[in-house]
């Protein structure tokens, strides 16, 4: 069934104009001129999607959008303000009252239908702007596999709590059969909680690198003390230093929880290469542009792409001809089904923190859209960040995404969720 979408606009030219466009993209299209029926005729007919004009005659397109957002029956509709009137304090509005999008006129006709379905297809678009975008809305219903976040901090706890949580760097893959876990951060001893009570015998744990925030779970993974588990570590060794060194000198960094290692330990030193980890399971290794000798990892697994970089600098437009690290990831994560990137700093901070190894939010979510990525999942925030910046941080890049037309689901990385691939 066509999604219905409303469009209110006292511009003949300009609102038969989007009408036509968004028809020919498969909408079911009605274009109202008279303001004042707006919020009778959403009631009747129940749109999707409503676009507004600013400046009609009657009621003005904000106090419609307000008025949506404020009616119990109507506040799910999203709301996308199309406008000339486009002063940043309009925008800023816009987005207090809870529209998805602000797009102005004159808009690129060639990419208008994309931006309404992005709109469309986006759960987060449907929230009040000032609302981050949960991580749930990244699941999918056919998913083959399970994706858990158990730690997306850039450092240690701190004493106040966190919707986000406040464990460093951990995420795993399982498929019900095989689990293969990316750092070992603090949320690691989250990780090997749960596996206690299961029956597994093995585990794959790929280190990015061996910053303390990225390997300072491994003295606390508890199935690493039990005899007859299995535990493959792989990893880049670095100049002067063996892999099996560094695992060695991770686990014996305190605080340790653990008595002793028991577990039958298997060290893969890793390059920029493809490896055939396991049956069906591709994993790629590439340097990501991070001090020291750091990997980002891209699987094919269960017909899924998915990509893990948590530390890693992109230039964006900052970039210049011979910073080829932006191009070569775009290649590497092109059309993935998940890329789950360090996104440590707003725009704005990212212009005093840059050269550190970590990336801004604009230029990951940028990245993504052209690379074609599915959906994107921030991760390794920025221990300074409240969960209202984060929050701020996480809306600003849904909403990039939507203005931008790229049909990518964006969301913050939140200790604790699992998400379906």
């Amino acid at each position: 069934m066509a999604t219905k979408v409303l469009i209110v606009d006292d511009d003949d030219i300009s609102g038969n104009l989007t009408k036509d466009l968004l028809a020919e993209a498969g909408f079911e299209v009605e274009l109202l001129t008279n303001s004042y029926k707006a919020i009778g005729l959403l009631r009747a007919n129940r749109y999707a999607v409503v676009l507004l004009d600013i400046l009609m005659p009657g009621v003005d397109g904000l106090t419609i959008c307000h008025q949506i957002k404020k009616d119990p029956e109507l506040k799910e509709t999203k709301v996308v303000m199309v406008s000339g009137k486009s002063f940043d304090a309009e925008k800023e509005r816009a987005r207090q009252y809870g529209a998805s999008l602000f797009i102005e006129k004159p808009y690129n006709v060639e990419t208008l239908a994309q931006q309404i379905q992005a709109i469309v297809d986006s759960p987060a678009a449907a929230q009040p702007a000032e609302a981050a975008p949960k991580a749930e809305s990244l699941s999918a219903k056919d998913a083959a596999l399970t994706l858990g976040l158990w730690g997306c901090r850039s450092a240690g706890p701190r004493s106040s709590p966190s919707r986000y949580g406040r464990r460093t760097c951990c995420f795993s893959l399982d498929d019900g059969e095989h689990l293969l876990i990316f750092d070992g951060g603090t949320g690691l001893a989250e990780l090997g909680r749960r596996l206690e009570s299961e029956s597994r015998r093995e585990a794959w744990l790929f280190l990015t690198h061996f910053h303390d925030e990225h390997v300072q779970g491994l003295p606390s993974f508890s199935p690493a003390a039990r005899r007859g588990f299995s535990l493959h570590i792989a990893g880049p060794s670095e100049p002067g230093k063996t892999l099996e060194q560094q695992v060695a000198a991770a686990f014996r960094s305190a605080p340790a929880t653990i008595p002793s290692v028991e577990a039958a330990i298997d060290l893969y030193d890793l390059l920029e290469d493809s490896y055939d980890i396991l049956p069906g399971v591709k994993l790629t290794s590439f340097y990501a542009n991070h001090p020291g000798t750091t990997l980002g990892f891209v699987l094919s697994f269960k017909g899924r792409t998915i990509a893990i970089c948590p530390d890693g600098e992109l230039y964006g437009e900052s970039a210049t001809a011979l910073q080829d690290y932006d191009d070569k990831l775009a290649k590497l994560c092109r059309g993935a089904d998940l890329l789950v990137h360090n996104a440590r700093y707003s725009g704005e901070d990212y212009r005093t923190m840059r050269n550190r190894g970590h990336s801004a939010v604009p230029s990951v979510v940028e990245l993504a859209g052209r690379a074609g990525v599915k959906k994107l999942l921030l991760v390794h925030h920025d221990d300074g960040y409240s969960d209202e910046a984060i929050d701020r941080i996480a809306a600003a890049a849904a909403r990039q995404a939507a203005e931008k037309g790229y049909a990518l689901q964006v969301a913050p990385a939140r200790e604790g969720l699992s998400i379906g691939v």
